[in-house]
C-alpha cells in the first residue's frame, strides 16, 4: 500500500512544546487537544507559524489538515485570574 494513498497517515506535531505523535493529517482542533490530553471543553487550540497565530476558538470541530512538526499551543477558555 502506498503511503500517499493511506487515509490514516499520521504526523508528529507539538502542543505546548510537547510532542504529540500519531496525529491524523486530517483531523480537528478538538481531536488534537484530546491527543495531547487537554480538555477541549476548557481549552482551545492556536496554531503558531513564525509570528502568525491562527486561533481555533469556537471552531474546535472544524476539519483541518496538519503537517509534520507544526506547532500549536492550548489556551484556557476560563476566566483570567486577577491579583
Amino acid at each position: 500500500m502506498a503511503m500517499a494513498d493511506a487515509p490514516t497517515q499520521t504526523v508528529t506535531i507539538t502542543v505546548d512544546n510537547e510532542p504529540v505523535t500519531g496525529v491524523p493529517r486530517h483531523t480537528t482542533p478538538n481531536a488534537i487537544l484530546q491527543l495531547a490530553e487537554i480538555d477541549p471543553a476548557t481549552h482551545y487550540l492556536v496554531k503558531i507559524a513564525g509570528r502568525h497565530q491562527e486561533s481555533f476558538q469556537g471552531r474546535g470541530g472544524e476539519p483541518i489538515t496538519v503537517h509534520e512538526r507544526e506547532k500549536f499551543v492550548s489556551l484556557s477558555t476560563g476566566p483570567t485570574p486577577t491579583s
